[in-house]
């Protein structure tokens, strides 16, 4: 059996953290993958021309309840680390999957 496990990090000191803790569980340098996703090409929340609010007043424009400012200044990039560990069988596959939510339990 071929199967991956797939882990999604906002940054990569978390993503290295749950890469080092499947290397030092066994896992090989190469099954264990990480690979930075961000683009420049796609939009983070709040980086949109009509902002990221829903409550407009009136579509006056400035001043209004949907001030550009109240719509803009929050921008947030999603996760960006994607993690992705190649096991041979269902108890690697658990086992990666335990020791990731671990790792994701300690560092929150």
């Amino acid at each position: 059996m071929n199967d991956f496990v797939l882990r999604m990090y906002d940054t990569l000191p978390h993503a290295e953290l749950a890469r080092d803790a499947l290397l030092a569980a066994g896992y090989s340098a190469d099954q264990v993958q990480l690979e930075a996703m961000n683009s420049e090409a796609g939009p983070v929340q709040g980086n949109f021309t009509v902002g990221d609010r829903s409550d407009r007043s009136d579509h006056s424009g400035i001043g209004d309840s949907g001030d550009y400012g109240e719509s803009f200044r929050t921008v947030r990039q999603g996760a960006i680390i994607k993690l992705m560990v190649a096991v041979e069988n269902e108890a690697r596959h658990a086992q990666a999957m335990d020791i990731l939510d671990r790792v994701d339990a300690s560092a929150s």
